[in-house]
């Protein structure tokens, strides 16, 4: 049997063990955080996400531009905020430029419930990927990120 050339659009297998590892780190990341905030009695991980996302963005963001912006995978990102709001951690306010839409704001709240989890997520991701970080060969994945998010990719 012999070998078959690659197909020029397939990754090599060295793209394919980074893409690998870099998945099962970011699981294993947001396991050990999730589990850490749990043990805490604060939210999930994912709820932070959302109200980091909408506290950076000024306090207030619609929900698509809110898909748009958040790290982690929200597949139920609708349900998501109602849970949030029924928390009373975010409310949903009429848009401004369109009083049809609604925007969604962080409250007094939510911003300390983020604020908290911040206590235990940002030492621990800190401790994780300093490490990582200091390996130059992460520039390219980097640049990377940032045109995939330039052109909207993300």
């Amino acid at each position: 049997m012999t070998d078959q050339p690659r197909p020029k659009d397939t990754p090599t297998p060295e793209e394919t063990r980074i893409w690998v590892a870099m998945n099962r780190l970011t699981r294993r990341i947001q396991a050990e955080i999730s589990a850490e905030l749990k043990a805490a009695g604060l939210p999930p991980l994912k709820w932070y996400d959302v109200l980091w996302s909408i506290e950076r963005r000024g306090g207030a963001l619609r929900p698509n531009d809110l898909e748009a912006d958040v790290v982690f995978e929200q597949s139920s990102l609708s349900h998501l905020s109602k849970r949030l709001i029924a928390e009373g951690l975010l409310e949903a306010v009429s848009c401004e430029t369109d009083r049809r839409g609604k925007v969604l704001q962080i409250t007094p709240k939510g911003r300390d419930i983020r604020a908290k989890m911040w206590g235990i997520y940002g030492p621990r991701l800190h401790e994780m990927m300093a490490p990582i970080a200091k390996d130059p060969g992460w520039e390219g994945l980097l640049r990377a990120a940032d045109l995939a998010d330039w052109q909207g990719k993300t």
